[in-house]
């Protein structure tokens, strides 16, 4: 979701939850796909598998016998991806959302 984006929330008489399709939650008949991992019951996220399983395939640092979180180009800060940095002075933490870290007031 996009900084700033407004939740739908589900249309029916008594729905708090987020609306998914049709403008409603799954609760009240929205129908979602399903991680195609077996025995898994996530909802799809992208490529056809949930978050969970994506994240033991893709978002591993690609560098041999490193399990860091690739940040960009497919590997992690430490084998060179670039990554924005806050721009609060002396601040060293990567920048979230207005080009600030998560402690000087990115959302």
């Amino acid at each position: 979701m996009k900084h700033g984006a407004k939740v739908k929330l589900c249309r029916a008489k008594d729905g708090t939850s987020r609306a998914l399709g049709g403008g409603v939650c799954k609760k009240h008949g929205a129908k979602v796909k399903l991680c195609s991992a077996e025995g898994c019951t996530n909802q799809v996220q992208n490529g056809g598998v949930c978050m969970k399983h994506r994240a033991k395939v893709k978002l591993s640092c690609s560098a041999e016998d490193c399990t860091s979180r690739a940040q960009g180009g497919g590997v992690c800060k430490k084998h060179g991806a670039k990554v924005k940095v806050c721009s609060a002075e002396g601040c060293t933490n990567q920048a979230r959302g207005g080009g600030v870290c998560m402690k000087h007031g990115a959302k």
